[in-house]
């Protein structure tokens, strides 16, 4: 097990990466970075570069757009995700990963965590939830675990098991029995035709996602 490159690094001390195919959010990043004290800050628009950058800058934290190019899905920020955190990378592959997505969809987020992500923020870009994350990512202590040649990271939101259902009985005529019957409970009388509701659970992803991405 492994702990990420940056941690308990402080943000004027970090070497960021930006991986992101529109200037103008590159230029949105950089601002906003030097606003937090980031000094270094590199960039590329393609996976390719990036992967240069990663073997030859070594950043402390990669800042990674989803959509690199929306027609090629092997110039894609889960693409590079997915090249970092393989082990053969190593230490390269344990350096902390902030996704950006404007696409948070529950398939989305479950697809950053299967394959390593650090962390997830949603366009459009707020600074004060930026810094958050960032903040979040440097204090972060969970392990790094190696399976199969890849790296995911200790306690990751997954995929959850099907929604439990419980069944509720809905009895109308059962608080008049209870009254009726109040000396005696045991003697509670059975009616038919009672009408049986299915109650679904508050899927436990949902609960997650909710209390770290929104």
């Amino acid at each position: 097990m492994a702990k990420h490159n940056a941690l308990f690094k402080a943000l004027d001390e970090l070497h960021i990466l930006i991986i992101e195919d529109n200037m103008s959010m590159i230029k949105i990043y950089k601002n906003i970075l030097a606003s937090f004290g980031v000094k270094q800050v590199s960039f590329s628009t393609t996976m390719e570069y990036a992967q240069e950058l990663v073997k030859t800058d070594t950043p402390d934290l990669i800042i990674c757009d989803f959509i690199l190019d929306g027609t090629n899905m092997l110039n894609s920020g889960l693409a590079f995700l997915k090249w970092l955190r393989q082990v053969e990378h190593a230490p390269n592959c344990y350096i902390p990963v902030l996704m950006a997505t404007g696409h948070a969809s529950r398939r989305v987020i479950l697809e950053f965590n299967k394959y390593g992500a650090t962390s997830v923020v949603v366009k459009p870009l707020s600074p004060t939830i930026l810094k958050q994350r960032l903040n979040s990512i440097l204090g972060d202590t969970r392990n790094h675990i190696v399976t199969a040649g890849r790296v995911s990271i200790e306690g990751a939101i997954s995929h959850t098991k099907p929604k439990k259902r419980d069944r509720l009985v809905y009895d109308p005529g059962f608080l008049s029995r209870m009254v009726k019957n109040n000396e005696n409970n045991n003697k509670l009388e059975q009616k038919p035709n009672k009408i049986e509701l299915l109650v679904e659970e508050e899927d436990a992803f949902d609960m997650a996602f909710k209390s770290q991405y929104l």
